[in-house]
């Protein structure tokens, strides 16, 4: 294992963008608030041919006593608990406040290497935090400006020179199959991480928007390795005003993007609304295979009534897919997660299914012949043949003599007889239209 660095300090010093220009990537929130980073995130750092674990932590209020200030700082002291290394970060442009103090009392106990950070030192020759940190007990601070990439360097050598300096062989991110969940807030997304990793490592409670930002996690199931990102709820655009969830609405979306195949999961007592065929549509144009969970499966009374009313919801909402597989379960209990990970590697296989140029021209015939395109102005539109280009989504390209005489109805015949006929439901299919003459005349 590598060793783990994680940063800590109170809200607003400047962690998450500490955190980013580490990483040498965008990956953490950040805004001009505080209180935008909530679960901890764990990203690999290399320093010359030296691996490690290196934590965002949520900012630790010792006095505000609301419920999610207090999961969140549980949160954070989970991070420091797998720490072998804190990066103690105080904002150099203020006095130190209780929160550093308590913080800093919280350090000595635990007995952790510590290096302290005076972040926000650009452009003032005698920083205020920068003179008071010294009462700390920490020895004198590393000076950076984790916003304009000063004394970064020094920071790293620091690093360097008090951990072991081993060499680790990371795990190779490429071996691990990577999903997103997604889905309205408080629908069960983080508490479904948690049972997959076996531990309390994602915060939840019964306030909705508990997750802000898009946190990767690796675990493993019956011996198959993946990478999962919790993501923040998704609310209706009309409801997003706040410029923190617009932030996290985006991190969903960017998510969704890396990842190969997702969830979107769906709270049993609310039902299958407009919204969540909304979320499936922006999954849908990501061209990621998606299969539907619904959760909290183990707090409906009349369990046949509502599943075919779901069922029929799905199918009006979202009938451009065909039969998406749906998963009942219970993420709190963990009933129904086992079967609901078979779907997902197998709506990933099929996803990557590649087809042979012969069938799908025999496939062709059939279909055009059975229903030819209608002639325009006179003309015969003949399709002419078809060839699979790539997979994940799959994605086609059928040649004809008339490409701008194609209707979209016609199109859209095409895709659902290449699913029906090739086991592609629930799938994602791209269909192009081109002119050529036919290179397997001969």
């Amino acid at each position: 294992m590598s060793e783990v660095l994680a940063i800590i300090g109170r809200p607003n010093v400047g962690k998450s963008t500490l955190f980013n220009r580490l990483i040498g990537k965008r990956l953490a929130l950040v805004a001009n608030e505080p209180g935008i980073t909530r679960d901890y995130r764990v990203e690999s750092l290399e320093i010359d041919d030296c691996s490690y674990d290196l934590i965002d932590t949520a900012g630790i209020e010792d006095l505000s006593s609301d419920n999610i200030s207090r999961i969140t700082k549980l949160s954070s002291i989970k991070a420091i608990d797998k720490a072998n290394i804190l990066l103690f970060v105080i904002d150099a442009r203020a006095n130190l406040t209780s929160d550093d103090l308590s913080l800093a009392s919280l350090i000595r106990k635990s007995g952790k290497k510590v290096i302290l950070i005076a972040n926000k030192c650009e452009g003032v020759a005698v920083k205020q935090g920068e003179i008071d940190s010294l009462s700390l007990g920490f020895g004198n601070p590393i000076l950076i400006s984790s916003e304009h990439n000063l004394g970064i360097g020094e920071l790293l050598q620091s690093v360097k020179e008090i951990s072991s300096n081993e060499v680790y062989d990371h795990d190779d991110e490429d071996n691990h199959k990577k999903i997103t969940i997604l889905g309205r807030p408080n629908s069960g997304k983080s508490t479904l991480i948690n049972q997959l990793i076996g531990e309390d490592r994602q915060i939840v409670g019964p306030e909705a928007g508990l997750t802000r930002d898009s946190v990767s996690i690796y675990f493993q199931w019956k011996s198959y390795k993946y990478q999962i990102w919790d993501t923040a709820g998704i609310r209706k655009k009309s409801k997003v005003i706040d410029h923190a969830e617009k932030l996290s609405v985006m991190s969903s979306l960017s998510a969704t993007e890396n990842s190969e195949v997702a969830i979107l999961m769906i709270d049993a007592l609310r039902g299958f609304e407009k919204q969540d065929a909304n979320i499936s549509n922006l999954i849908e144009n990501e061209g990621k295979p998606f299969i539907i969970v619904i959760n909290k499966w183990d707090m409906v009374s009349n369990k046949k009534m509502l599943k075919n009313q779901i069922e029929e919801q799905i199918e009006e909402f979202l009938p451009q897919l065909g039969r998406i597989k749906t998963s009942y379960i219970s993420a709190q209990t963990g009933k129904g997660v086992d079967k609901m990970m078979d779907s997902l590697k197998e709506i990933s296989l099929i996803s990557e299914k590649r087809l042979g140029t012969s069938d799908l021209n025999n496939f062709l015939d059939n279909v055009s012949a059975k229903h030819p395109h209608p002639n325009k102005n006179g003309r015969q539109v003949k399709i002419k043949y078809i060839t699979q280009i790539s997979s994940k989504p799959p994605s086609f390209v059928i040649f004809t003599n008339h490409p701008d005489f194609i209707k979209e109805s016609y199109k859209r015949y095409l895709i659902n007889e290449i699913r029906k006929e090739f086991g592609f439901e629930g799938i994602t299919i791209r269909l192009d239209i081109k002119g050529s003459k036919n290179p397997y005349s001969k």
